[in-house]
């Protein structure tokens, strides 16, 4: 009897390592089913100052499916020197160990496009990612990171002009435009390249030389 348990032992023991490898093959799974969708790996590349074509998918409010064709520039990145407020610009007010870095972006693209909820990064060339968000910096407030001119954002995702009751509603965003983006990074980051996106998969990544403006 100890014999024969110790042979069926000896058998699970050998089939513990296939196994171990069919259960992390099956999570693998899993994780791409679930997580690949939403992380960005269909890139399309370019340089400072070239135009980028961009084509992606975007959904309505309905679930139904539309493209988004669009060209996109990268023109200058460089340290800023004025932050907009609401009364117009004030300059930057530098804290110790940070840079506020200015991105322009040229956009190219049909009025009846909805570009809302974009996201921007600069990477470093130590391969460090800081996000374009709305912070504080210091006692000023960095504005929200918008891919449309303030006073004519154009469309919605439900394929209407945004409007604010009891306000005149915003023109027509125009078919060209070039906007700001500010990042704030760590002061020893030099930038490398300028990520765009909105939906994954799809994103924009452009090389960018701080000194070429």
């Amino acid at each position: 009897m100890g014999r024969r348990r110790g042979g069926v032992v000896r058998r699970w023991l050998l089939l513990l390592p296939l196994a171990l490898v069919l259960a992390l093959a099956s999570s693998a799974s899993r994780l791409h089913v679930f997580w690949w969708p939403d992380q960005l790996h269909e890139a399309t590349a370019g340089s400072q100052g070239s135009p980028v074509e961009v084509s992606d998918e975007w959904e309505d409010q309905d679930g139904e499916t539309h493209r988004r064709d669009l060209t996109l520039t990268v023109l200058a990145v460089a340290p800023a020197e004025r932050v907009p407020t609401y009364d117009g610009t004030e300059p930057v007010r530098p804290i110790p160990g940070t840079v506020l870095w200015e991105v322009r972006l040229g956009f190219e693209v049909e009025p009846d496009v909805p570009l809302g909820s974009c996201r921007v990064s600069m990477i470093d060339t130590e391969g460090r990612e800081a996000w374009a968000v709305r912070t504080s910096y210091g006692e000023q407030m960095l504005p929200m990171t918008v891919c449309e001119p303030t006073d004519s954002p154009g469309p919605g995702y439900a394929g209407l002009l945004e409007e604010v009751p009891g306000e005149e509603p915003s023109p027509p965003r125009p078919r060209e435009y070039v906007v700001p983006v500010y990042v704030l990074a760590a002061d020893d980051a030099t930038p490398d390249r300028i990520r765009v996106w909105w939906e994954p998969p799809d994103y924009v990544e452009v090389e960018v030389d701080p000194d070429d403006e």
